[in-house]
């Protein structure tokens, strides 16, 4: 009897060790909306708000979480800055070396739902806030 207690509290022990490494293992879940990426354009300068502020790797490269709440900011690099809310495709994600302060400068090519293109960099630190990933699905709008 004993011994079918010990080989039953072994056997209960591999069975929650398997599901514990099948739950360490299992792979992220997916968003369940799509990102909203705020585009900046290159010839005003930003709002002084908590929104860019929280966002604005460049000046504040220390304390930046450009990303927080499914929410991006970034800066027009190429193309025309659309002028309605819209939604886009992500079609690159290059150039994401980290600078020496940790922040990566990536660069996204944007197939808005227009057909046009549209190329933004993107500052975020990877350690708190993941790239745009090719294939993604994100909402843009302009900041104004």
């Amino acid at each position: 009897m004993r011994s079918l207690l010990i080989a039953t509290a072994g056997f209960l022990i591999l069975l929650a060790g398997a599901a514990f490494v099948a739950v360490a293992i299992a792979p992220a879940q997916p968003r369940t909306s799509p990102r909203t990426v705020f585009i900046a354009g290159a010839a005003r300068p930003l709002p002084d708000t908590q929104f860019v502020r929280t966002r604005d790797c460049l000046n504040r490269a220390r304390t930046c979480v450009n990303g927080v709440g499914g929410l991006e900011l970034v800066y027009l690099t190429k193309g025309t800055m659309p002028r309605r809310p819209t939604k886009a495709t992500v079609l690159t994600d290059t150039d994401c070396a980290p600078d020496r302060n940790g922040v990566s400068h990536c660069s996204n090519i944007l197939r808005l739902a227009s057909g046009r293109r549209i190329t933004v960099r993107h500052d975020h630190k990877m350690m708190n806030d993941p790239c745009l990933s090719p294939g993604e699905r994100v909402r843009v709008r302009s900041i104004r």
